[in-house]
């Protein structure tokens, strides 16, 4: 293979992992030092990072990419961005601005004698245009979440801000130093505290290869959580789709572009005799762990089955703008979907 054809088969497997647009994959790569084609992060930059996916990755709503996150820009030397989806649709089926839905997710504020909620010590660091850039309290970390053109980050966050006030919930972000509050909460929550930290290489690490759940699943649903030391993922596939988990591990533990992980524990149930009722779902579940040794690590549950939620699933993702090559793949028309009907 000549070096234009190789580095072009590299370009196109960086944009299975971050979502990029070509020429900026090509740029990216032609930067990167071997053999880390795909820069890391690690301690407050991590945790940032970490966080962010968290708060959004954690169900209960509709966009048009998996966690809403339509891709990531990767550059070694500045802030990674993070490119929104236009809307989501939340459980009671209306549609916000997806930068709203992320504003009301990751900022802080408390329940006084109870907790903090949102990201602790989250704060704005800047805004301009379409970007807003997020950092943790007294660190360097920064991160930038880009909205669609047009998004209006100032009056989202006052209208927050308000909201929060007049619930008297006090809003935490407009501080410059850790409050009092988030320390309070640092101090009586310290196992929760300290497992987002230990896992903070685990969130970091997907988040930039966060597109592989839109390229490399058969999922058309994802929702994310974390319990204990691990961070739990449950992807759902239509029984009328082949389910796919080997191509999604084996890019994750990819020894270059993916994270340092293995598989400790599988129990997977794709060869097991068919179902007598088509009502129930199977699930292949995975664990994995750092190849360094026991710890903070991840668990897949990947279910197969008839649609868990709704009969209009394509539908919603139509209409938020869900790319029809991957709908044709996750959540193909079936006979009743071409007089009108579409189910899932």
């Amino acid at each position: 293979m000549s070096a234009g054809g190789r580095l072009s088969t590299l370009v196109r497997k960086r944009i299975t992992y971050t979502g990029e647009p070509y020429q900026f994959a090509l740029e990216a790569l032609k930067k990167a030092s071997a053999p880390t084609p795909l820069p890391d992060s690690g301690g407050d930059q991590a945790l940032l990072e970490s966080q962010v996916l968290s708060k959004l990755g954690d169900g209960g709503s509709w966009s048009a990419h998996p966690v809403g996150i339509a891709g990531v820009r990767l550059s070694p030397s500045k802030p990674i961005v993070i490119y929104l989806d236009s809307h989501v649709e939340l459980s009671r089926g209306e549609d916000y601005p997806l930068a709203w839905h992320a504003l009301d997710r990751l900022l802080p504020y408390a329940e006084p004698d109870t907790q903090v909620n949102g990201v602790l010590g989250l704060r704005i660091a800047a805004i301009r245009r379409n970007d807003l850039h997020l950092t943790l309290a007294e660190t360097g970390s920064r991160l930038i979440i880009r909205g669609i053109p047009g998004t209006r980050w100032e009056d989202y966050l006052d209208e927050r801000w308000e909201a929060l006030v007049t619930a008297h919930l006090p809003p935490l972000w407009r501080s410059r130093w850790i409050s009092e509050y988030e320390r309070q909460d640092e101090q009586s929550h310290p196992l929760v505290r300290g497992t987002e930290k230990d896992i903070a290489w685990v969130g970091a690490g997907l988040l930039r290869r966060i597109a592989l759940f839109h390229t490399s699943s058969s999922a058309y649903s994802t929702r994310s959580w974390i319990t204990g030391s691990e961070w739990i993922f449950e992807l759902d596939t239509r029984r009328d789709v082949r389910l796919d988990h080997d191509t999604l591990l084996a890019k994750l533990s990819d020894p270059v572009w993916g994270l340092p992980l293995h598989i400790v524990e599988r129990h997977c149930t794709c060869d097991d005799p068919p179902l007598q009722d088509d009502r129930y779902m199977r699930q292949c579940t995975y664990d994995l762990a750092h190849n360094d040794g026991p710890g903070a690590g991840m668990q897949f549950r990947f279910r197969w089955g008839p649609g868990v939620y709704d009969k209009d699933t394509r539908k919603q993702l139509e209409r938020l703008g869900a790319d029809t090559g991957w709908l044709d793949r996750v959540l193909p028309r079936t006979p009743q979907s071409s007089r009108g009907e579409v189910t899932s």
